[in-house]
């Protein structure tokens, strides 16, 4: 299925809406056109002829004896005047009631495609692999998520309220001339192909420039998004002009495309305006030869009936035209949603899978290989287990894959080889979902929403209730701080918690993993870059939150991590120690040396 094909399907599910829209408009435009019929019989009444000929009419004529006939030629000649003016006031407001109908479904249903494209696009990102989102900007995905979206709605727009509206207005009015003058519309007709053949080679060429915008709209969301979240960086750095001239280069080469783009977008609403100028003049030449030439069936009041609608015409026929060039910029954004859409979804669960089970006994790890990249392993052939209750500690030198080995445990990743087990099951039998109900998780980056900071600790649920929260707060070392903020568990915490402290942020995040009282905990250096109250504090709700858990604990400070039950020491992907700090300081090896040059002073 094509782009635009494709993006038009998106009208399925408001299809009955969808209808009644195409009804509106199909009874606007008949409406319309009937509304210009009568300036024939207006135009007779007018000169104080008869107000419809009894032969030698056109068809046009004819059919509108025998719907309005009788209530058009009653009484005097003004009595029939006045009533071909209520009639022609009466199809007017009709025409304008089913034209605002019209326009109210077609805003509702573009926005409502809008609207499921975006929330499908959003689940979607939910469900890709996290190696996506390394890879990619987050301000391109912004913009796909917002700008692109948004566009597509133009073209949903067009083709409802323009392509729709205007081809039947088209149809409408072409049957209409044909009943007033066959050779003066098959005239029209016959010079109507030559349009199509000047305007496509713009179509192609404005196609191309509309995806090379679309991208640079992408990267310049992405460059001020960066911005934003690097502020202090860029202000610690005095940075500031740097990256002003950074983004003016991005913001000039974004206007570039969009002259380069309007140069073909711009020219073919002159150019069908032009080419139906011409027809005009051409059907007033012909028309004028005609009724001087005494034709029966084509009198002034008659041509200039056929003028009116055909100048009325000029417009549609913009609108037509124009249409190619609308969905190009249109299908532009919209490829570049489905091309996230398409992307194959790493999350979600997969058939066969069944809920985990609670935990019982041992965490086991078994030849293990894992690489984020081809040919570039992070991971090799790891083997370890970890029995109910134990802290386990994982030490070693940066890149050693610690955190990798950790991520892999709540399927952030599946391992290239090897696999994991939970009390003697495969973790890749149990969906993720119910997996990860199993674990919280208390990194060194803690993630804080613009959020109330109940809303933070209580994330992802909303069975807890504020009680709940407080205790969590308290055991976390958090309830002080927070009983000290202006609205207490209603405050908001700014974008990432930035009116919180460090140690503040941290102690937040524990109190999210005590409300969820998971069997199993993982924590990613929780207490590196912290200042020697705040660890203190921290590590104090940190001790709360092991007891009685099972724990993987990654630390490069190995003074924290001393009285743990055993040490796993790793390095270039490989456990190359296992013991407990005893054991291993005795050992003389990788742990002996990490251990020194800490505590060489």
């Amino acid at each position: 299925m094509g782009r635009g094909a494709r993006l038009l399907h998106q009208l399925r599910p408001h299809s009955l809406l969808f209808a009644a829209s195409i009804a509106a408009t199909v009874l606007a435009s008949v409406l319309e056109g009937f509304t210009f019929v009568l300036l024939i019989p207006f135009l007779r009444a007018l000169f104080g002829q008869q107000v419809l000929p009894a032969e030698g009419g056109s068809r046009v004529e004819a059919v509108l004896d025998k719907i309005a006939g009788p209530f058009l030629q009653a009484g005097s000649p003004d009595v029939a005047l006045r009533n071909v003016v209520i009639v022609l006031l009466i199809a007017l407001v009709l025409k304008n009631a089913m034209q605002y109908a019209s326009a109210i479904g077609s805003v509702a249903i573009q926005e409502a495609v809008v609207r499921d494209l975006r929330t499908r696009l959003f689940r979607h990102l939910q469900t890709l692999p996290l190696g996506y989102f390394h890879r990619t900007k987050g301000g391109q995905l912004l913009s796909r998520i917002v700008n692109d979206t948004d566009q597509v709605k133009t073209a949903v727009s067009a083709a409802l309220t323009s392509l729709l509206q205007n081809t039947v207005l088209l149809v409408v009015s072409v049957v209409i001339l044909f009943g007033l003058s066959a050779r003066l519309t098959v005239l029209a007709l016959l010079l109507a192909p030559a349009l199509l053949f000047i305007i496509r080679p713009m179509i192609a060429r404005l196609r191309r420039r509309s995806r090379e915008l679309v991208a640079e709209r992408g990267e310049l969301t992405s460059v001020v998004g960066e911005m934003v979240g690097s502020v202090k960086l860029v202000r610690a750095y005095t940075a500031e002009r740097y990256e002003a001239d950074r983004f003016q280069k991005i913001a000039e080469r974004y206007r570039k495309r969009v002259l380069r783009a309007q140069r073909f977008s711009s020219l073919t609403s002159p150019v069908s305006e032009v080419f139906g100028g011409v027809v005009i003049v051409m059907i007033l030449w012909v028309g004028t030869r005609l009724v001087l030439g005494g034709t029966s069936d084509l009198r002034p009041e008659v041509l200039m009936t056929f003028l009116a609608v055909a100048l009325r015409l000029m417009s549609p026929v913009k609108s037509v035209a124009n249409y190619p060039t609308i969905m190009a910029g249109a299908v532009a954004s919209a490829e570049r949603v489905f091309e996230v859409l398409d992307l194959p979804a790493d999350e979600g669960d997969r058939p066969g899978e069944i809920e985990a089970t609670p935990f019982r006994d041992t965490i086991e790890y078994r030849g293990v290989s894992f690489a984020y990249e081809p040919d570039t392993p992070v991971l090799h052939d790891v083997d370890l287990e970890v029995r109910r209750g134990q802290v386990v500690a994982i030490v070693g030198p940066s890149g050693a894959g610690k955190t990798t080995l950790v991520d892999l445990l709540p399927r952030f990743y599946e391992p290239t080889r090897g696999e994991i087990l939970l009390d003697g099951v495969p973790i890749t039998r149990y969906t993720r979902r119910s997996l990860r109900a199993l674990m919280g998780i208390v990194s060194q980056e803690t993630i804080l929403l613009n959020d109330t900071v109940l809303a933070n600790i209580a994330y992802g649920r909303t069975d807890y209730t504020l009680d709940h929260v407080r205790v969590a707060a308290q055991a976390a070392n958090a309830a002080e701080f927070i009983e000290r903020l202006a609205e207490g568990y209603q405050t908001l915490l700014g974008e990432r918690g930035a009116r919180l402290s460090g140690g503040q942020r941290q102690r937040i995040a524990i109190a999210r993993a005590l409300l969820r009282d998971p069997p199993i905990l993982i924590l990613d250096e929780a207490t590196s870059a912290l200042d020697t109250e705040s660890e203190r504090l921290v590590q104090e709700a940190i001790d709360r939150l092991m007891r009685h858990r099972t724990v993987l604990v990654i630390a490069h400070r190995l003074a924290t991590v001393q009285h743990a039950d055993f040490i796993v020491v790793m390095s270039e992907g490989r456990v190359v120690e296992c013991g407990t700090h005893q054991t291993l300081h005795a050992a003389d090896g990788l742990y002996r040396r990490l251990y020194n040059l800490q505590f060489r002073s």
